[in-house]
């Protein structure tokens, strides 16, 4: 290590040894306090002396002639024991006595083996405190060597250099780079940059997926939105030509222009969804939350909205999360949603909220027209809709089950799926317990 290390390893090592040094003096004095209360208490037990408050008692402490001597009264056995000092020689056994009441004991023999064990245990501490400081820029150094190391690499770099032409090779190789070609690669060819280089690909194919997925999902939205325009501007044009005074067409135009309408709403409103989602400005408010509740009021909303599906609910209680509650019953409503758009009237649609182990499970069950094997894992594909549930239902936008992925992802969990075309789907939203998400 440098001489400017070694220093400052010095500076702390000493700066921690002093404070051990007087951490040692001043548990030595708490120590010896402690041990004469001790005493004190115990004393005026065996005197069979009650300590009351206002009780008086005090240590006399004799010197060489034997008939002086100097005290020390304290107010009460609560106070702490002042430090004895007088200008004779050591007392000794028998020359310090403990007075409490009309009663004394002897406090000489106590106070000397007192004195004597603090005074080898504190020797013993402070001969361990001198041996420590030996070793104790050793060990400071054998902390600061990793930060050492980093200096030393660095200051060798900044003294080696680098060849500024790696640099004009790098700004050449991304010169070339063509953009529009989603399997351009960037290449250097030196050893030095490869880590670099590699980093900056990686990058580019990302963002041309990125990009791609952005290019499709625009295709998508436009095309979605083209039919629905197309319609009432059909139907504005038929009511400029006809339905100023048939009234017949008139009222064909406005419900149809009202039905596309609230269709265009529904689809621009998903679509603002997914973009904020997307940029991430949807911000999840999670709070305690009981799973089975909500798959209840999905059940009785889709009940009391839809009279020609027999509905059932299975739900344990609770059912406990930690989750936003609007947006986990937005996506709980969008699988019902679907189960009644492609079940057959009549037909029995089960909605079930259960604890798997540690996961807490929703599921929606239909008797419906089900998925093919082929369209299963691309079921919450943004925009897609399967041929079958084209014909089901030519109003759907794709986007509501992409919704519900997007909303389960982003509370930890996932979806199973289960389904036989003309036999039905199952559904089944899974959150993982506490254990899983850390």
């Amino acid at each position: 290590m440098n001489g400017r290390t070694t220093s400052i390893a010095r500076r702390i090592a000493w700066s921690q040894q002093w404070k051990k040094f007087w951490r040692i003096l001043w548990q030595t004095v708490i120590l010896f306090v402690v041990a004469v209360a001790v005493w004190c208490v115990a004393a005026a037990q065996g005197l069979d002396v009650p300590l009351t408050r206002g009780t008086e008692f005090y240590i006399q402490i004799a010197d060489d002639s034997p008939h002086t001597f100097s005290d020390v009264v304290l107010a009460d056995p609560g106070s702490a024991l002042n430090l004895l000092q007088h200008g004779g020689e050591n007392p000794c056994a028998g020359d310090v006595i403990f007075h409490m009441g009309d009663k004394t004991a002897d406090m000489g023999a106590f106070l000397f083996w007192l004195g004597f064990c603090l005074e080898c245990l504190t020797a013993l501490r402070l001969l361990f405190w001198l041996l420590s400081c030996f070793r104790a820029t050793a060990r400071v150094r054998k902390y600061l060597r990793p930060i050492d190391d980093i200096a030393q690499v660095t200051e060798s770099i900044s003294a080696h250099g680098f060849d500024e032409s790696k640099f004009h090779s790098l700004e050449e190789a991304i010169d070339h780079l063509n953009g529009a070609s989603p399997d351009e690669q960037l290449h250097v060819g030196d050893s030095d940059l490869a880590g670099l280089e590699n980093a900056v690909n990686n990058l580019i194919v990302r963002m041309h997926a990125g990009y791609r997925q952005q290019v499709r999902f625009v295709d998508d939205a436009s095309h979605e939105l083209r039919t629905p325009i197309a319609v009432i501007q059909g139907y504005a044009d038929m009511l400029d030509r006809w339905g100023k005074t048939d009234e017949k067409v008139l009222n064909e135009s406005i419900r149809a222009i009202r039905t596309e309408a609230e269709h265009m709403k529904t689809l621009v409103e998903q679509l603002l969804f997914l973009a904020r989602g997307d940029a991430g400005r949807q911000e999840l408010k999670l709070e305690d939350t009981d799973l089975a509740a909500l798959v209840r009021e999905v059940y009785e909303e889709s009940r009391m909205i839809d009279p020609a599906h027999e509905y059932a609910a299975d739900l344990a209680a609770p059912v406990p999360v930690r989750a936003d509650p609007a947006l986990l019953k937005q996506a709980v409503r969008i699988l019902a949603d679907n189960a009644r758009k492609y079940s057959p009237a009549g037909t029995r649609i089960t909605l079930r909220a259960y604890m798997d182990g540690p996961d807490a499970c929703a599921d929606v069950q239909d008797n419906g027209i089900g998925i093919s094997p082929e369209d299963a894992p691309k079921m919450f594909d943004r925009f897609f809709r399967a041929d079958a549930a084209r014909k089901a239902d030519d109003k759907g936008s794709g986007l509501g089950l992409s919704i519900a992925r997007w909303i389960v992802s982003r509370h930890g969990g996932h979806f199973q799926v289960r389904s036989y075309e003309g036999v039905g789907t199952r559904v089944t939203l899974i959150l993982p317990g506490e254990s899983k998400k850390s």
